[in-house]
């Protein structure tokens, strides 16, 4: 089952429409931020670029791989391919998947 930080994910997800919260590719990183792993991974300078972030903690520092995007990033290489309807019902419920099918 998800946990509380994947939770606050979807439910964005389901009220945004579709951004980076949502996409197959996207691996959070938190409740904020992931990486986008459709793209190749970059150098270290560029991973934050679209975060728009002035500096990173010291574990981020000179660390090479994928752009890091705010979960509310809309690009055009969206894919949703979860079946949502795999999750419980009341897990469903409370994210808003439900009431958008």
């Amino acid at each position: 089952m998800a946990d509380e930080e994947q939770e606050i994910i979807d439910t964005f997800y389901w009220k945004t429409g579709p951004c980076c919260a949502g996409c197959d590719w996207w691996q959070r990183l938190n409740s904020y931020a992931g990486n986008c792993t459709r793209s190749a991974p970059v150098s270290a300078r560029e991973r934050t670029t679209m975060l728009e972030m002035f500096s990173v903690s010291s574990e981020m520092d000179g660390v090479s791989g994928h752009i890091m995007t705010a979960r509310g990033h809309v690009c055009g290489e969206f894919k949703d391919e979860f079946d949502w309807s795999s999750l419980p019902l009341p897990y469903q419920k409370r994210v808003g998947a439900l009431a958008k099918r």
